[in-house]
């Protein structure tokens, strides 16, 4: 058997410190911040469309406020948080590439239509439960969740929903308390003025936001930011908002059960989530996946190394459109919604689908599509594993992924840039340079040792999508 190669999605984020503009054309401003702005940017590659952050270094009191949110990103892989893409550096500024989410703010379609319907409710709260219960699973507090900091992947009415915003977040360990008072008054917990509290404050403003979604107004108001406070402080609400009239027993059950004062008897994201207004609102369809997906899944088992590493590394770059069947699969596959699939659930599907697949045949996909080896498999990796050649057949896409492991741009790729890739920038590794020149190989038509953007191109063309 082949020595199993771990590779993992954010060794894929690269951080330069070349010029942007030679990546990126940069056109309007779509958003603006405390320390800078951000701009709407076509790839110049793949003419993909993209958010830039821009931050102005000498407006940052604490710099380090950034380079948390940046780290933070790259660790988190789930469906409903944005997907950073690349960051660049120079001595004045910082440019983070962030996917580009073109249908606005929730809070600004909270506006529009004054009040959800309980089903979409239900729908948006879905999908930021199942978020903020992959955070909290990875050690992640968000501390800083409202409407605003929730965005539409496009302008339909039933588009998909991104968190933004990770600047305030920590990372907390089960036991670990934190202290700081940090985020937005409307939707802090009140144990976060006792200056003592844990990623559960997470829920509570996950209740607010259930509250307004469904009344239009605060669950806690005031005339400034003290009075709020103190509101928030005292933890009482009502139902008495004309929003409310219609509105189910279940959906009121569940605001009561996330905005309870006491952190020890409030609801967990994963709870919330099982609550049966959420499940009833929202019935969870039964997973499927197509023959063709699953093809892909069979031919991405034996694919070798060099290529599952630029399917994953274009995967990690593919826009919403893109990949947007293959996430509702994955969604339905993830029948627990904490935003990875488990080994057993993708088991119990494909088993459904091919009773004759053997388990040891089973074992071997899921070994396959687990890349980072963490006993789960991510969403990224689920990517990766069901591309269709169709979603990547953008020249851009192949011409990115063979630069990001042509390290010097000689147009080949050697030994060194290999491990290079495969190492995620550490010099030790299991990997032998036998093992690389195996690689590479496979794929050297020519026998000249290294890889040529037609060899790269023919690897990525062998029989290995549909």
């Amino acid at each position: 058997m082949k020595k199993k190669v771990v590779i993992e999605r954010e060794w894929f984020i690269s951080s330069k410190t070349t010029d942007i503009n030679a990546d990126y054309v940069i056109s309007k401003e779509i958003g603006t911040g405390a320390y800078g702005k951000v701009f709407l940017a076509e790839d110049r590659r793949s003419l993909s469309l993209r958010a830039v952050k821009v931050i102005q270094k000498i407006r940052v009191q604490d710099y380090q406020t950034f380079v948390n949110e940046i780290e933070i990103l790259k660790k988190l892989d789930h469906p409903n948080i944005v997907n950073i893409i690349e960051t660049y550096e120079n001595e004045r500024l910082c440019f983070v590439v962030l996917e580009h989410c073109r249908g606005g703010e929730l809070f600004d379609r909270l506006v529009k239509l004054s009040v959800f319907s309980e089903a979409q409710a239900a729908s948006i709260m879905k999908q930021l439960l199942s978020a903020i219960m992959y955070c909290h699973n990875h050690g992640i507090c968000h501390r800083d969740l409202k409407p605003e900091n929730c965005l539409y992947v496009t302008e339909d009415e039933n588009s998909e929903l991104k968190i933004i915003d990770f600047g305030l977040s920590a990372h907390i360990k089960e036991e670990d308390l934190l202290h700081d008072l940090t985020g937005t008054p409307y939707y802090l917990a009140p144990e976060m003025m006792s200056g003592n509290y844990t990623k559960i404050v997470d829920c509570w403003s996950l209740g607010v936001i259930l509250y307004m979604l469904l009344s239009g107004t605060p669950p806690f108001n005031g005339k400034d930011n003290n009075e709020i406070l103190m509101s928030v402080y005292n933890g009482c609400f009502t139902f008495r908002p004309p929003g409310f009239k219609n509105v189910s027993d279940f959906a009121k059950d569940l605001i009561c059960r996330l905005l309870t004062k006491d952190p020890s008897h409030r609801i967990t994201a994963q709870q919330a989530y099982m609550h049966p207004w959420i499940q009833g609102c929202i019935p969870t369809p039964y997973p499927d996946l197509p023959q063709t997906l699953l093809v892909s899944l069979k031919n991405f088992m034996q694919s070798n190394t060099i290529k599952k590493a630029s399917l994953m590394y274009i995967a990690s770059k593919l826009t919403e459109y893109d990949i947007r069947s293959i996430r509702k699969h994955f969604k339905d596959i993830d029948v627990n919604g904490d935003g990875v699939i488990s080994k057993l659930e993708l088991i119990n599907v494909v088993k459904s689908l091919t009773p004759e697949v053997t388990d040891e045949n089973l074992k071997i996909l899921v070994s396959n599509l687990d890349i980072n080896d963490n006993g789960n498999i991510d969403y990224t990796e689920f990517l990766t594993g069901c591309l269709l050649r169709k979603s990547f057949s953008n020249s851009g896409y192949l011409e990115s992924a063979f630069k990001h492991f042509d390290k010097d741009e000689s147009g080949f790729i050697t030994t060194t840039e290999v491990r290079e890739v495969l190492n995620g920038q550490d010099i030790v590794h299991k990997l032998s340079t036998n093992d690389i020149d195996l690689m590479i190989s496979e794929i050297d038509k020519n026998r000249d040792g290294c890889i040529d953007y037609r060899e790269f191109i023919d690897m990525m063309a062998q029989r290995s999508l549909l």
